[in-house]
């Protein structure tokens, strides 16, 4: 028999994968040397909980540095939209615009982020 959770998960999963295109398909801004991503405009909002590299510094909160860039730009436009909610990222989300979750979602992405041998 199929655990509940499983078939949840079949029915949501194609809904995940067409969710937001536009999100998943928007150009990130490049240096144009390196070929890293721009330093966002947004950062500020998300340094004093997140850190510049995405290392968190506070218990509880999660380190964002070396994540998926589409997992962090899909759980942005969630706590955005208030599909996902959770103060006060659900606050500081509705003052974005893709262009900036797409901007913060490949800034984190990009930074090595936290390992064992790390300091928060």
């Amino acid at each position: 028999m199929l655990r509940p959770t499983f078939l949840l998960g079949l029915v949501l999963a194609p809904l995940v994968a067409c969710a937001d295109g536009q999100t998943a398909n928007a150009p990130l801004p490049q240096a144009a040397a390196t070929g890293a991503p721009e330093r966002p405009a947004k950062l500020g909002l998300c340094t004093a909980c997140h850190g510049d590299d995405g290392v968190s510094r506070s218990a509880g909160t999660p380190h964002l540095g070396g994540q998926d860039r589409l997992y962090l730009a899909r759980s942005l436009a969630a706590y955005r939209s208030g599909e996902r909610r959770h103060e006060p990222m659900t606050s500081l989300a509705n003052t974005l615009q893709p262009r900036d979750i797409e901007a913060l979602a490949a800034w984190y992405a990009a930074q090595p982020g936290f390992t064992a041998g790390s300091t928060p």
